[in-house]
C-alpha cells in the first residue's frame, strides 16, 4: 500500500498530462494548478489539501472524509484536508477540485 505521499505523487503525475495544468508554489508547498490557480497541495502534517466549492468542502467534513484546513486563526472554507490515503475517494476529490477551480472566473 502506498503512502500517502506516494499516491499524492502518482496522481501528480497524472494530473499534469492534462491541458493547462502545472506545479507552482503557494503558502509553504509545491501544489497543482489549472490555468494558474491552485487546487491541490500535499503537506506532511494535513496530508492532501484540495480547493472545493465551499458547500461541497463543508458536506466532506460532515461526513468526516476531510478536514477543515486553517491558515492560523482563518477557517478556509473552499480548503479541505484528507489525512488518510484512500486511492478511490483522493483521485475522485482531486478532480472535483481540478474541475471546480477550471471553472472559477469563465
Amino acid at each position: 500500500m502506498a503512502t500517502a505521499e506516494e499516491l499524492y505523487e502518482d496522481m501528480v503525475a497524472e494530473h499534469l498530462t492534462r491541458p493547462d495544468v502545472s506545479m507552482g508554489r503557494m503558502l509553504h508547498a509545491d501544489g497543482l494548478k489549472v490555468g494558474g490557480k491552485a487546487y491541490a497541495f500535499f503537506s506532511k502534517d494535513r496530508g492532501v489539501v484540495l480547493k472545493l466549492p465551499a458547500p461541497r468542502a463543508g458536506e466532506l467534513v460532515g461526513e468526516g472524509t476531510a478536514e477543515v484546513v486553517r491558515m492560523g486563526t482563518r477557517q478556509m472554507r473552499e480548503w479541505v484536508a484528507l489525512r488518510e490515503p484512500d486511492e478511490e475517494v483522493w483521485r475522485r476529490l482531486m478532480a472535483e477540485a481540478a474541475a471546480y477551480v477550471a471553472g472559477l472566473g469563465r
